[in-house]
């Protein structure tokens, strides 16, 4: 438990200290909505506003939004998806791999000992709450999509560090969408692109487990014949 009371500052200080600039919207078309920090109301957003790292926007279908970061990096967003604005920004490898190892204690069941001690488990992910009625689980795993669907436009933008760890953090919350194989795909080639082979190779291993298509099974056995005569050299 040592391990987890050294991680918790170092996260919060990482945390804090890389963010991504301002956003300023340019263009929308749809229902396009923020969400405010840590407020639960979504409301419509226009072009011309001006977004904070802390907020979350969100697309429903047949809508787009283009969003200017730091006044020069343009990004198109595409329908049905949610996006944590904070996930806009580039991470070192010292900090992605201490937020994974974080990511990995939330992970851990809760102990059933009464007398031991239970981690809490934070999440970012919040219900629609354009009413007062509770979500649905068919609406909770609507918004799990959504924030899945996010993950692909952070890997499209190179955010690949964020991206990764959006995608364990929707499994964990939505398990049910931990079927998905091409995100976890999407996971090893990020760490590749991200010359984490280690952590890349221990992707393609867990990827054995999986239901796999015959040319899915293939590339994972390249991909880790490759690393491991990498490993040997």
């Amino acid at each position: 438990m040592t391990k987890t009371y050294f991680l918790l500052p170092l996260l919060f200080f990482f945390a804090t200290s890389t963010s991504c600039a301002d956003i300023k919207i340019i263009a929308v078309s749809g229902a396009v909505s923020v969400r405010h920090g840590v407020q639960e109301e979504w409301t419509r957003v226009a072009a011309g506003d001006i977004l904070k790292p802390e907020d979350s926007i969100e697309l429903r279908k047949k809508s787009t939004a283009t969003i200017l970061i730091d006044e020069k990096i343009k990004m198109t967003i595409p329908e049905s998806v949610i996006i944590d604005l904070a996930d806009i920004r580039n991470l070192t490898q010292e900090e992605l791999l201490l937020k994974l190892a974080m990511e990995q204690v939330r992970s851990i069941p809760p102990k059933k000992d009464e007398n031991e001690l239970i981690i809490p488990r934070t999440t970012t992910v919040h219900g629609d709450k354009r009413s007062n009625v509770p979500s649905t689980n068919i609406e909770k795993e609507e918004i799990g999509q959504m924030q899945l669907n996010g993950t692909k436009v952070l890997y499209d933008h190179g955010y690949y560090a964020t991206c990764v760890l959006k995608i364990k953090e929707i499994f964990r919350l939505h398990p049910e969408l931990s079927k998905i194989i091409a995100m976890h795909f999407m996971v090893a080639i990020a760490f590749e692109k991200m010359n984490l082979t280690g952590e890349a190779l221990n992707e393609y291993i867990n990827l054995k487990n999986e239901q796999l298509t015959d040319a899915q099974r293939l590339i994972v056995a390249e991909k880790i014949k490759s690393f491991t005569k990498e490993d040997s050299r």
